[in-house]
């Protein structure tokens, strides 16, 4: 799936940033918090920036 293994303590800090996120208002995610999550977790994994939208060109 992934060539890389994950930074473990990168990749807890995302998870936490993503429950945080949601805990905060469940209702009302504040994409901000959101982003910064997906970022916290590109970088655990050692991947670029444009990881996501390299992923949908290539189907």
């Amino acid at each position: 799936m992934l060539d890389s293994v994950p930074d473990p303590t990168l990749a807890a800090k995302s998870c936490c940033q993503l429950i945080n996120a949601y805990l905060n208002d469940p209702e009302h995610v504040d994409w901000d918090d959101v982003q910064k999550a997906l970022d916290t977790a590109l970088k655990a994994f050692d991947l670029p920036p444009t990881h996501f939208e390299e992923a949908i060109q290539r189907g």
